[in-house]
């Protein structure tokens, strides 16, 4: 059943109308991307999948059965008046434009197809492995649109771009079938955290609140948002790691060399700033928030003064804000993102086998 399923999504999908998008035409991102850090081994097996089919799965929706957003509608944070205080957001920010994608649209759409200070980026949410990860919308040249595939691989949703009709992972961000296979999409750099610390941190922010295409309200809260930590994944993945509960939310590290698990809940419940070993961790869990960066020569600690955005301070004297950013100082100078974001841990460890669950105050 399952094959006959792969089977006719496939022919659906390569018989979709595609389009191509514009060129950007000399426009500069000013945010500084990171390399994929994900091992470079790949390869085309004769089923056409770069990825064991073991654990692939029809996820019942069909090709987007969730609708991508095309059109998304923002308004200012204040202007808000159905999310609540305790709701996952996720924040990115491009040149001066920062923009806020509550899961509660995420949820029920999985896919935002967008433009920030003139880049264009996919905001993606996988409500099974609690991931959100945003990728640049530029291939080959040309700016491209995603969607819903409706199949899933270790229960993460496969996303498709409407270019190349090529398949890629939204967790590894790699093409796992079709003509760009092996390639990897440009990994952008998000914060994850409550709608509470989100107003806190960013009230001059906008808001996604829907979509002029697809006109539908957001008045309930996702039954996603309720998940019990020790309750099993309904679809199939592998291997199966239980050192942490399978809906336990961890921020993860992902590079070529090991894959570092990091629970929220072994932090103190205040704002905090944590160096292991070559990774700088900010977290506060009263707002369910935990980002990462690479750790510099010029030590970092927290700002006494946390007004207008200033978060960190190093020895050189640079003022720094969540995303990284020198604010009062080298203006232009950023610390360097980590390839990580926030998720379940069964995921993880199902896709980025024996990652190693670091524990506070270990040397």
């Amino acid at each position: 059943m399952l094959t006959k399923r792969l089977s006719f999504n496939l022919l659906v999908f390569y018989s979709v109308i595609l389009f191509t998008g514009c060129s950007l035409d000399g426009h500069r991102s000013i945010v500084v991307l990171p390399t994929n850090q994900i091992s470079d081994e790949c390869t085309v097996m004769e089923n056409g999948w770069t990825i064991p089919t073991t654990t692939l799965a029809d996820g019942g929706v069909g090709l987007d059965g969730f609708l991508a957003m095309e059109s998304p509608r923002f308004v200012p944070v204040a202007e808000d008046e159905i999310i609540q205080d305790f709701e996952l957001v996720v924040i990115i920010k491009a040149g001066n434009e920062i923009k806020i994608y509550p899961h509660r649209q995420l949820d029920r759409h999985e896919i935002v197809n967008d433009f920030i200070d003139g880049i264009p980026v996919a905001i993606t949410l996988c409500p099974l492995t609690g991931t959100a990860v945003a990728f640049e919308r530029e291939l080959d040249g040309s700016v491209t649109t995603f969607g819903v595939s409706g199949l899933l691989y270790n229960s993460n949703m496969i996303l498709y771009d409407r270019n190349s009709t090529t398949f890629w992972s939204q967790m590894t961000t790699q093409a796992i079938f079709g003509p760009l296979s092996c390639s990897n999409l440009t990994y952008f750099p998000a914060l994850e955290m409550s709608w509470k610390g989100a107003k806190e941190w960013f009230p001059d922010a906008v808001v996604l609140v829907g979509d002029d295409i697809d006109v539908r309200t957001y008045e309930s809260i996702p039954l996603s948002s309720f998940i019990q930590a020790d309750s099993r994944p309904r679809w199939p993945y592998l291997p199966v790691d239980t050192r942490l509960a399978y809906h336990q939310r961890v921020h993860t590290i992902i590079d070529s060399v090991k894959t570092t698990v990091y629970t929220i809940d072994q932090f103190d419940d205040k704002l905090d700033l944590i160096v292991d070993n070559t990774n700088l961790l900010i977290t506060d869990p009263t707002i369910d928030f935990m980002i990462s960066y690479e750790a510099t020569s010029a030590n970092l600690q927290l700002a006494p003064d946390l007004s207008e955005g200033v978060v960190m301070v190093d020895t050189d004297g640079n003022k720094y804000n969540l995303f990284g950013e020198v604010v009062s100082g080298e203006i232009g100078k950023r610390l360097e993102p980590t390839f990580s974001y926030m998720g379940y841990w069964f995921a993880f460890a199902a896709m980025f086998p024996d990652p190693v669950i670091f524990e506070n105050g270990q040397d």
